[in-house]
């Protein structure tokens, strides 16, 4: 009787420890299933991707290279500003190749992106300039920024026109802002409107929030835009094609009445 059940305890015992072991191996795939899905998310990032990374690190160093440039202990730090520089611009070339021979989609938003920060970098750099006896850096700083904005508005209406909603919202921001020397309302409040469309269709309703209040900002009172953007965010497509016929009959009214006083 007791080697019965000393069988018994010792069969509990080693079906438990298998079970056990098969309950421990299961989850040992999940990682290697994540680091799968990694790798090949890895594999699928662009050229384009890669090189705009590559900007990014270069232009931080190059940045900490200037800042040692005023240090005395520094060591040849010019040179170092040159060569993190001169790697830019094979980076920045490399872009532009991909763009004109291959008409590649993603490299002419990245280049366009690059140009866009730069021109913001330029116009910051100029704001801070406020001695008279320095102003011509101010306006060579301004000089630059402009160059820069239209060289972002010739890569990035490219992918505006893919309805790329990145590409749309800085094409707004440069519109709004007058970043190329004239405000214009109304295009920046297209370039939005194609931005909060955008976002809306893959689900990032903050970002598509952000577009809408710029929208409110820049088109007139009640514009057919904002009055849809406004219906998608809230999910009442009835208000936007009620607001759009109002908009539309006051613009009529509007119109007529311009022609009876002629």
């Amino acid at each position: 009787m007791n080697i019965k059940i000393a069988l018994f305890v010792f069969t509990l015992f080693i079906n438990s420890s298998a079970w056990s072991a098969e309950k421990k191996a299961v989850p040992s795939a999940e990682p290697t299933l994540a680091a799968g899905a990694e790798k090949t998310k890895a594999k699928t990032q662009s050229e384009a991707e890669k090189l705009y990374q590559r900007y990014q690190r270069l232009y931080g160093k190059m940045i900490l290279a200037v800042a040692c440039v005023q240090n005395p202990k520094c060591i040849q730090p010019e040179d170092e500003v040159i060569k993190y520089n001169m790697a830019i611009i094979r980076v920045t070339d490399r872009l532009d190749e991909l763009v004109i021979k291959q008409k590649d989609l993603d490299a002419s938003y990245y280049r366009g992106l690059i140009a866009y920060e730069r021109g913001k970098y330029y116009v910051g750099r100029a704001t801070l300039i406020t001695d008279p006896d320095f102003i011509l850096s101010a306006t060579v700083f301004r000089r630059y920024a402009l160059d820069q904005f239209r060289l972002a508005e010739k890569n990035l209406a490219i992918n505006a026109a893919s309805k790329n909603p990145d590409a749309c919202k800085h094409l707004g921001e440069i519109a709004d802002l007058g970043y190329l020397g004239i405000k214009n309302k109304d295009k920046a409040t297209d370039y939005y409107y194609c931005a909060a469309m955008g976002y809306l269709d893959v689900g990032k309703k903050n970002a598509a929030a952000d577009m809408y209040n710029a929208m409110r900002n820049s088109a007139i009172h009640n514009d057919p835009r904002t009055v849809e953007v406004y219906a998608r965010l809230h999910n009442n497509d009835t208000v936007s094609n009620m607001r759009k016929s109002v908009s539309q009959t006051s613009r009529l009214d509007s119109e007529t009445s311009k022609i009876s006083r002629q």
